[in-house]
């Protein structure tokens, strides 16, 4: 299922690859991971669908399709149901969270002392964490 979030997954064709019963395969899955082998492909789609908000500017459909929901309302809805936020609302937080944590960057991220400002618009220079900054 992993390799391919894509695909169209039925218990029976789960069942029929690892050549045992639907109920036998369930029971496994349960015993394993602690959820029916449905359950643990939607958790696997909206972890891939979270990773793809984050890393990715591609659309809330476009990511559904990818990992194998085609209807946008039923992506958004099994990704808020793990979530507890929609889609757009996980992405804008991220990356709201991205630029604060850049804008929080005020001293050397080698060592830690502050920064000396440029002279030209006394912006605080941000460092790669080079120690000879302070040279």
């Amino acid at each position: 299922m992993r390799a391919d979030l894509a695909h169209r997954w039925t218990l029976a064709e789960l069942a029929q690859d690892a050549h045992l019963s639907r109920s036998r395969l369930g029971g496994l899955f349960v015993e394993q991971f602690g959820v029916p082998p449905i359950m643990l492909l939607a958790r696997l789609r909206v972890r891939e669908m979270a990773r793809l908000l984050r890393e990715s500017d591609m659309t809330v459909d476009q990511i559904g399709v990818r990992v194998g929901w085609r209807n946008r309302g039923h992506a958004a809805e099994q990704f808020a149901k793990t979530m507890g936020v929609t889609p757009t609302a996980y992405r804008a937080e991220y990356r709201q969270r991205t630029r604060q944590a850049a804008d929080d960057l005020t001293g050397c991220l080698w060592c830690g002392q502050p920064l000396p400002t440029t002279d030209d618009d006394r912006k605080t220079r941000r460092s790669d964490g080079d120690p000879l900054i302070h040279g």
